[in-house]
């Protein structure tokens, strides 16, 4: 009798089913994403390294910016001193390459090219950055450091000096953002350069409302702006979030 029962509630059931899927109810309202803010343009690089001229007259080294790694945290950097004119073979020819996290730099980072005599006919090598470029390939590859992956040197404008003894300049950042840089030579400069103790820089950034940003005392400004050790005249950062402010 339970089999018989349950059987007649299954026909039931069939019989007083609705044909086909239920009809669907009201749709619930979608909320819209918000639409996603629109990217700021990312600046061209350069595409190829940034030179700077020197002047052997006024001992201020040929610079050349040789780029950055992709991912901002290295950058290199070169200087070519054709030297005082008081030899036939003189000058050198040196390559840095920057740690920009730790602003110092990477092991063997630093190569410099010399004559080996003076005197020599011809001199020994007869070019010193040709001699130097085996090495400056290999520390670029070594570190991702891709030649011509750099912004177009900032223009610096001179502005009034925030301390005695020092020089300042205005810029316009990649972001757009005015900033001022405040330059301070600690050791090194021209009236004592006799003395041989070498030369170092310390360097602040200020950006408006914020707080200034100042590298350690050293030959290399940190990650943020390049700016030169020759005539601090240009400023070419790297084309990374990490740079921007």
């Amino acid at each position: 009798m339970p089999s018989r029962l349950a059987c007649v509630l299954l026909l039931a059931s069939a019989c007083t089913a609705p044909n086909g899927p239920p009809a669907p109810g009201p749709e619930a309202a979608r909320e819209e994403a918000p639409a996603p803010a629109p990217e700021r343009p990312k600046p061209a690089t350069l595409g190829a390294a940034f030179e700077q001229p020197g002047d052997p007259r006024q001992q201020i080294d040929h610079l050349t910016v040789w780029g950055w790694s992709r991912d901002g945290r290295y950058f290199a950097f070169e200087t070519f001193d054709a030297g005082p004119g008081a030899a036939t073979c003189e000058g050198a020819a040196r390559l840095f390459v920057v740690d920009a996290d730790s602003d110092i730099l990477v092991p063997d980072g630093y190569v410099e090219v010399r004559p080996k005599s003076p005197d020599a006919q011809p001199c020994d090598p007869p070019d010193l950055r040709a001699a130097l470029a085996p090495k400056r390939t290999a520390l670029l590859q070594k570190h991702g450091i891709e030649v011509g992956h750099l912004l177009a040197p900032a223009e610096l404008q001179a502005a009034a000096a925030s301390r005695p003894g020092t020089k300042s300049y205005a810029l316009v950042l990649p972001s757009g953002q005015p900033a001022t840089a405040t330059l301070e030579v600690l050791g090194g400069d021209r009236e004592r350069a006799h003395e041989g103790k070498g030369a170092a820089f310390k360097l602040d950034l200020v950006r408006d409302g914020q707080a200034p940003c100042s590298s350690s005392p050293a030959c290399v400004a940190g990650p943020t702006s390049g700016i030169t050790t020759s005539t601090a005249a240009s400023c070419s950062p790297a084309p990374t979030a990490r740079t921007s402010p």
